[in-house]
């Protein structure tokens, strides 16, 4: 009997690394889900109208004031014993040219503020996948492992079972067995439930109706692609890419444009009107011209103005503040990802080819000496269970290097594995 347990232990030890260690190739895979989620996510819509509406505010403010025609009849008499007097007046007030390209520009650049939100939220929505997508292969990996140690323990209490029909076995390590296993059961239900909840919020993100039975695929091609963490090389990826740099380059053109406007209100603008008055009494007709001009040197307006342009001067001395804060937060942050990267794979490193591995020998010995004896025995089942808890460990490592990595995408603006 304990030769057939030994067998079917190593058996089975052998059948759980064949099938933990190899990907279920099922489609769609990651870039697909990355792409549908950057495409057709319920987020993106609304921010794509709002885009529109900036633009459609250019033609708003690129055109000259509203014109003004004005109908007047004057000099009616009390009694209406003369004739009265009849006006038409047109008047146009003109702005300088250059207001009015500033005008347009202020629309440009919160149409551009738009674009990279949508860029930003497109950003977050890979992160989004990826992260979950690394979970579901967590769970995935863990409950591969959990239903090939309750095989294990449900063949073990069926020894012991058989064992003490014929009056050699223990009961209470049966016991033991059965609670052991009871445990595992409820890690699987507790690991199919977080399963369905990470599948549920990639459907979501992805805009797809994936199955129920969606398995992860060729995540150890990420996780055997060599990725250059070169801080200074990816410091110049993130100065270029990351969409927050850019939001803040937006709001400093913003500011610059609308302290320019702010300058040129001191610039009276000017309006211009014609007309023509008859005069009924006379039978005669005249034409008017009028000129008028702003008066922003008023003390009262003259304030105004510089109010507002010392307003303005302020936001851009701000946005240029927080463009150097950013700066040098989101390198200290790069910096702290690259040391966390950097450990996860001295981590993996050592997990693969100490811990495991010695793990292993510990097992084979194990399975090498067993007896019938009850102590053996336990020592084979613990020896099992290190190589379990092993494994399991570098499966966590695995996932933290890969989520680390879709949060080192997040900061640079781009990705940097496919």
């Amino acid at each position: 009997m304990k030769y057939l347990i030994a067998i079917l232990l190593l058996l089975t030890v052998h059948s759980a690394k064949a099938q933990t260690g190899t990907d279920t190739t099922v489609t769609p895979g990651l870039n697909y889900l990355v792409e549908s989620a950057i495409n057709k996510n319920s987020k993106l819509e609304p921010i794509e109208i709002q885009r529109k509406i900036e633009l459609s505010k250019i033609e708003q403010m690129n055109k000259q004031p509203m014109p003004m025609l004005e109908l007047m009849v004057d000099y009616i008499p009390v009694d209406f014993s003369a004739k009265p007097e009849y006006d038409a007046f047109y008047s146009q007030r003109l702005m300088l040219p250059k207001k009015l390209s500033l005008n347009e520009k202020v629309n440009l650049i919160g149409a551009e503020k738009q674009e990279i939100t949508k860029s930003q939220l497109r950003i977050d929505l890979v992160r989004q996948v990826k992260t979950n997508y690394f979970n579901l292969y967590y769970y995935d990996k863990l409950l591969a492992f959990n239903l090939e140690y309750q095989k294990i323990m449900k063949n073990l209490v069926k020894s012991l079972e058989s064992s003490y029909a014929s009056g050699m076995g223990n009961q209470s390590q049966i016991f033991k067995m059965n609670n052991e296993l009871q445990l595992m059961v409820y890690e699987q239900i507790e690991m199919e439930q977080m399963k369905k909840v990470v599948i549920n919020n990639l459907r979501v993100l992805s805009n797809l109706n994936l199955p129920e039975d969606f398995k992860p695929k060729d995540i150890n091609v990420i996780l055997n692609t060599n990725i250059d963490l070169d801080t200074a090389k990816l410091t110049n990826i993130m100065l270029s890419n990351n969409p927050e740099f850019k939001m803040i380059d937006n709001m400093l053109q913003q500011a610059r444009v609308e302290k320019n406007i702010a300058e040129l209100d001191k610039v009276p603008d000017i309006t211009i009107g014609g007309g023509v008055r008859y005069m009924a009494k006379d039978n005669m007709t005249n034409l008017a011209i009028s000129v008028g001009i702003d008066l922003p040197f008023m003390p009262w307006n003259s304030k105004r103005i510089n109010a507002m342009l010392d307003e303005k001067k302020l936001m851009e001395q701000q946005a240029n503040s927080l463009q150097s804060s950013s700066l040098n937060y989101m390198k200290n942050e790069l910096q702290s990802m690259v040391i966390m990267l950097n450990t996860l794979i001295e981590k993996k490193k050592y997990l693969n080819e100490v811990l495991i591995p010695q793990t292993g020998q510990t097992f084979n010995s194990s399975l090498a000496s067993y007896s019938s004896s009850t102590n053996e025995f336990m020592n084979l089942l613990d020896s099992y269970r290190k190589l379990r808890e092993a494994d399991e460990m570098l499966v966590k490592q695995e996932t933290e290097y890969l989520k680390q990595l879709s949060e080192l995408e997040f900061l640079l603006g781009t990705q940097i594995t496919k």
